[in-house]
């Protein structure tokens, strides 16, 4: 546990490159830049189906 006034942001992300955001259907999935690829980070969503979806799980490519 770290007790600091600095944003976990600002001490765990060092080096990396910031995440975008796509919308889809009834929220956004926020992902990551690998190469020509685009990789899901995380969902955002009120659909609780949309949890479920293997497209959009984490690690998968948008």
């Amino acid at each position: 546990m770290l007790y600091t006034i600095i944003s976990e942001y600002d001490i765990f992300t060092q080096g990396e490159k910031p995440a975008q955001f796509m919308d889809i259907g009834n929220g956004k999935v926020e992902y990551t830049v690998s190469g020509k690829n685009k990789v899901v980070k995380s969902l955002f969503s009120t659909d609780p189906r949309m949890y479920i979806d293997e497209r959009y799980q984490p690690g998968r490519r948008v």
